[in-house]
């Protein structure tokens, strides 16, 4: 138990729970044990053996195989609901209605319908409601946008950004579309579609147009996607795949990432799995007094770590998910807007569907859709 009559911290911090205790949990549920400010009370699985072992691993002080048992408590003031895509919205609405504050990993749901029942739920229950773009939170991807910002680059006209990797077996529910909701543009382009809107502040996307298909695989869903993004301000591509066979140069990870953003004054590149992670070029003008001109590296320390299979270059001080939960907790505590709320979530969901329709149409999707049902 890591509440103590002693620590003058004990009544400050906020209690979380977590549903669902499988591989990206994990993610999750370490960086609510790193932090001072919150006390985890409670996990939930449908598999006892994974809840059980998540008590163990970070401290939690129960386990649960009933989730509606885990929200009854009235000593939990958030949870993170890291289930399956097709438990993101029905979970996320139950523990609203409980009473709680939900992060919920993306997407946020399955379809606009599912998107729009859990806004709803938020404004009822008067709690908040965030969705997980942990990236947001990577030195890297927060320098680029604190540079793009204040004008560094002059104004973005196109961002271009791949994110690639090998799944060596399809038979996980990443791959059973009644779960997952679709393949490579639900796991890997929803990142970068998420980003390159946050980075532009949320602007109207004007259409889509995507290019995917089951390429490389026997799997269920698409694994090979391309998908572009029409605003009056730029266009982004985004491209991906989850069975490249290609190793990452510095730490042999069957994975690669990377963003490429364009502006009128210069270009960022950011490469969040190698060292630097971040380059910008400014072509001319006068530089950022932090900055020297020409390809640089903007001077951030970051060290190598290695943890359950994989390498990330970033101190723990400046760990994505630790950033990320703790800017929850701060937006709870202090009663501020989140960085990805309800509405946000749905407009990435939102490209994403026009992105399925495109597919299927051969054509570009003007946007705003119409929500409707699966």
């Amino acid at each position: 138990m890591r509440m103590s009559g002693g620590d003058p911290m004990a009544d400050q911090r906020l209690r979380a729970g977590v549903i669902g205790c499988g591989g990206i949990s994990n993610s999750h549920t370490k960086a609510l044990s790193l932090m001072p400010e919150v006390n985890l009370v409670a996990v939930s699985d449908i598999d006892e053996s994974r809840a059980r072992a998540f008590v163990e691993q970070y401290g939690a002080e129960h386990a649960y195989t009933n989730v509606d048992e885990m929200l009854a408590r009235d000593d939990i003031d958030f949870v993170v609901n890291a289930t399956a895509n097709n438990l993101h919205a029905p979970l996320s609405i139950k523990a609203l209605e409980a009473g709680k504050h939900v992060l919920v990993q993306k997407p946020m749901a399955l379809t606009l319908v599912e998107a729009d029942a859990m806004i709803a739920a938020e404004k009822r229950s008067g709690k908040k409601l965030m969705v997980s773009f942990f990236e947001f939170f990577h030195p890297a991807f927060k320098r680029a946008k604190e540079l793009v910002d204040r004008g560094a680059i002059g104004d973005v006209f196109f961002v271009k950004a791949i994110m690639a990797w090998y799944t060596p077996s399809t038979d996980v529910w990443r791959f059973d579309p009644k779960i997952s909701g679709g393949g490579i543009l639900m796991d890997g382009h929803v990142h970068h579609v998420a980003y390159f809107l946050h980075l532009l502040g949320d602007p109207v996307v004007e259409s889509v147009y995507s290019e995917h298909g089951t390429l490389n695989s026997d799997a269920r869903v698409e694994d090979t996607g391309v998908t572009l993004i029409r605003t009056s301000r730029a266009i982004g591509e985004i491209s991906g795949s989850n069975r490249v066979l290609e190793p990452n140069a510095q730490n042999g990870r069957l994975f690669k990432e990377w963003i490429e953003i364009s502006g009128s004054k210069g270009t960022i590149h950011i490469r969040p799995t190698e060292r630097p992670s971040l380059r910008v070029f400014l072509n001319d003008g006068e530089l950022p007094e932090d900055l020297s001109g020409g390809w640089i590296a903007p001077r951030l320390e970051w060290v190598p770590f290695h943890e359950r299979g994989r390498s990330a270059h970033f101190n723990p001080e400046e760990d994505p998910w630790v950033g990320e939960h703790r800017h929850f907790v701060e937006c709870i505590r202090e009663d501020k807007p989140v960085i990805s709320n309800g509405q946000f979530g749905r407009n990435v969901l939102e490209v994403l569907m026009a992105g399925y329709q495109s597919g299927r149409e051969r054509r570009a999707i003007p946007l705003p859709l119409a929500a409707v049902a699966r």
